[in-house]
């Protein structure tokens, strides 16, 4: 097995997805608070590097629906599988959950908590590193950072209404914005220093653009106040620099803050693989082999969601990658057949391979799903004028009516009408359009590139020289381990842990402890338990689990071959080793002996 192999190996194990809490409360409306419970984990082991964490959309595509755990495990790439339920009674909250092992559908970790409301963030916080440490004892060492419990916000109501506001913006309907934004407002009255839900409006403001229900400019002016806002309460809100770069990227045209304020976000917990990152690569950069990296590697966390595979297909097709974009979209489409975004890009991309029959069917599909609304109808006129039919597009543009003015510039450009196309493009630059960023590299603006006045506007734009195309190279990575082997500890160190940690596996006899963790036994010989974790999985090839239950399965041998035992059952005397379960004391000895406890006891006898 190659280095590679062995990581990709590796990162499957150390991997878990986030089934949505199953709401208990007795008012279905608390949807929204489970929800947002179960959100809030996930976010916080994201924060766990070298642990494969997937994403919110693809972990809910399994919402109310009964499929075996194992089933959902393959799906998604993962070893474990976290689910639970939410019971909300006034100011009091009862979270149920368990880990289970996607191999076999075998719990290994459960638990309870009762909670009042005024406790639910570091309630959030301590379920997160309980997770974190059983992924870690059962498959393999990664650090677990230590969370600092910063509340981000000290009155429960505000936190019920950024959760509401949270639940619609994620649904990114047209009615969920405007309910969103409503939500996010009514928070930031209850609590005017909860930063968090500064940022979400800001998120918000952004979407209400894309739907038309304010002017670019207004929305955002309004997202940068939010997140400006955001960042002056908490200089350290990854959500609100993501904000931040956005405007910096499309609205601003500053890609040198654009970047910074993505690095900044990066450094305060924003997931490294996102959708502004792969623009930038495109549209600044021109590198369309890191873009489609980042794209892919969206995919790996976030396998069952249509925008992740709608995504790729874009960066595809803005570097020209036709099949591999109709791949791509056709992906998307498998998971969501009526998603029209898919299905439109599907169908222009087929235009520009001159494919114009299964062009026409996907964008008239697209038209159909969305009643004649929206861009299909743009790349519909893109593909008339591809099939040469420019007499009928110039018919049809003379008569409509535009919300951005790139959309006409884009096509007298193809038509090759340079001054319709320049008097256009310079009313999209007055409105400062979105588009305005692909000046640089879109192949659409081809047929303008030596005219002095596109040159004026894009000298303007002051983009940064590309890469041409190539990728910037980083150390290799797979999901979040780097393939470096940096030791934690020296030599003498190795030596005297090692030594410490025999003595008390031998003297004392921790092993027979059924709920010792691995954070107990770290605090027992002075060790960090990221590092106790590096110690046995780089030293001893094993985790701590193995590692343990190798002593309870030899501690049981001689428990079962003892016959003053003989009045024990084979399980109480699993127990009495260290055991604390008989699912994972028949899994455990089944894999290092190859058959059951009761088959080896069995043959010892005879």
């Amino acid at each position: 097995m190659n280095t590679i192999e062995n990581i990709t190996r590796q990162t499957q194990h150390k991997s878990i997805a986030v089934l949505p809490f199953v709401n208990l409360s007795s008012d279905p409306d608390n949807e929204y608070f489970s929800d947002g419970i179960t959100e809030e984990i996930i976010n916080a082991l994201t924060t766990v590097q070298g642990l494969k964490v997937i994403a919110r959309t693809s972990s809910f595509t399994f919402k109310n629906k009964n499929i075996d755990i194992r089933t959902i495990g393959s799906q998604l790439g993962v070893s474990t599988v976290l689910e639970g339920s939410v019971r909300k009674v006034k100011n009091r909250v009862r979270i149920t959950a368990q880990l289970i092992n996607t191999t076999d559908g075998s719990h290994f970790w459960s638990k309870n908590f009762d909670r009042e409301m005024e406790d639910i963030f570091s309630l959030q916080d301590e379920i997160s590193l309980l997770i974190s440490d059983q992924i870690r004892e059962n498959f393999g060492h990664f650090d677990i950072p230590s969370h600092p419990h910063n509340y981000p916000t000290r009155k429960i109501d505000a936190y019920d209404l950024f959760l509401k506001g949270s639940y619609h913006l994620k649904r990114k309907g047209y009615d969920d914005v405007k309910k969103s934004i409503s939500f996010f407002r009514d928070a930031i009255n209850v609590d005017p220093n909860y930063a968090e839900a500064f940022s979400m409006l800001g998120e918000a403001y952004i979407h209400a653009a894309g739907f038309g229900m304010m002017s670019t400019k207004e929305a955002h002016e309004l997202a940068r106040e939010s997140a400006e806002n955001a960042i002056a309460l908490d200089a350290e809100n990854a959500y609100a620099h993501k904000v931040l770069a956005f405007v910096k990227l499309f609205y601003d045209w500053d890609w040198e803050a654009a970047y910074d304020a993505y690095n900044k976000a990066i450094a305060y917990g924003l997931p490294e693989q996102n959708e502004f990152i792969s623009y930038y690569y495109i549209f600044v950069e021109e590198d369309y082999e890191r873009a489609i990296q980042v794209a892919r590697k969206v995919t790996e966390t976030d396998p069952l969601h249509v925008i992740s595979h709608w995504q790729l297909g874009l960066t595809y097709y803005f570097a020209r990658r036709f099949k591999e974009a109709i791949a791509a979209f056709s992906a998307a489409l498998d998971i969501d057949p009526n998603f029209s975004e898919a299905i439109r890009y599907r169908g222009l991309v087929k235009g520009y391979l001159g494919k114009y029959q299964e062009a026409l069917s996907d964008i008239h599909r697209a038209l159909e799903l969305s009643s004649g609304q929206g861009l299909a109808n743009l790349d519909l006129l893109v593909v008339k004028i591809l099939m040469g039919k420019k007499k009928e597009v110039v018919a049809v543009m003379e008569k409509s009516e535009y919300v951005d003015s790139s959309d006409p510039a884009i096509l007298y450009s193809l038509l090759d009408m340079p001054d319709e196309a320049i008097f256009w493009l310079k009313k999209a630059c007055q409105e400062r359009s979105v588009m305005m960023v692909s000046l640089k590299n879109f192949w659409v603006w081809d047929n303008l590139r030596d005219d002095p006045r596109f040159k004026e506007m894009y000298d303007k734009m002051n983009f940064p020289p590309s890469v041409e195309n190539q990728c910037k190279t980083d150390p290799v990575t797979i999901g979040q381990i780097t393939t470096t082997n940096a030791s934690l500890l020296n030599e003498s160190e190795i030596r005297y842990y090692l030594q410490q940690l025999e003595q008390l596996v031998h003297e004392e006899k921790i092993y027979t402890d059924s709920l010792l963790s691995l954070r107990q036994v770290a605090d027992r010989i002075g060790l960090h338990p990221n590092r106790l974790s590096w110690l046995l999985n780089d030293q001893l090839h094993k985790n701590f689990n193995e590692y343990i239950n190798a002593f309870r399965l030899e501690t049981f041998k001689v428990k079962a071959l003892d016959p003053q035992n003989k009045h024990i059952t084979i399980l109480g005397l699993a127990y009495e080793s260290g055991f604390n379960s008989k699912t994972s004391f028949n899994s455990y000895f089944k894999k290092m002996e190859g058959i059951t406890p009761t088959a080896w006891v069995k043959k010892q006898e005879k």
